[in-house]
C-alpha cells in the first residue's frame, strides 16, 4: 500500500494534511501491534527502528520506482513521529501494567 496511489478515491470531507495523518497512524499502529505481538519491553526499540528503517526504505522505493509517487521528507517526519507515539503508547502501557 505504501507504492500504491489512491488520489482517484474521492471523498466529500476535507481533512487537512490527511496524507500526512494516514501516515502517522499506519506507522503508530505498526509500531503497537508488533510490540503488543511480541509482548517484550526488550522488542520495543527495535521495532521503532524497524519502523523508521521501513519509512525511509519506502520513500525512496517511491522515488525510484514509481512514476505517480514521490518521497517527501514530510512523510518521513509524520512516519517517525507516528513510530514514536505508538512507542510512547506502548511504555505507558507496560508501565501501568508492572505498576499495579
Amino acid at each position: 500500500m505504501s507504492l500504491a496511489t489512491f488520489e482517484d478515491v474521492s471523498s466529500n470531507i476535507k481533512v487537512p494534511y490527511k496524507d500526512k495523518l494516514i501516515h502517522f497512524t499506519f506507522y503508530m499502529m505498526f509500531v503497537l501491534l508488533w510490540s503488543l505481538f511480541f509482548k517484550q519491553k526488550k522488542y520495543n526499540y527495535n521495532i521503532l527502528f524497524a519502523a523508521m528503517g521501513y519509512g525511509i526504505a519506502m520513500e525512496i522505493c517511491q522515488k525510484l520506482f514509481t512514476t505517480t509517487r514521490t518521497a517527501d521528507v514530510l512523510d518521513l517526519l509524520a512516519n517517525t513521529a507516528g513510530a514514536l507515539v505508538g512507542l510512547l503508547i506502548i511504555t505507558k502501557i507496560v508501565n501501568n501494567k508492572t505498576t499495579r
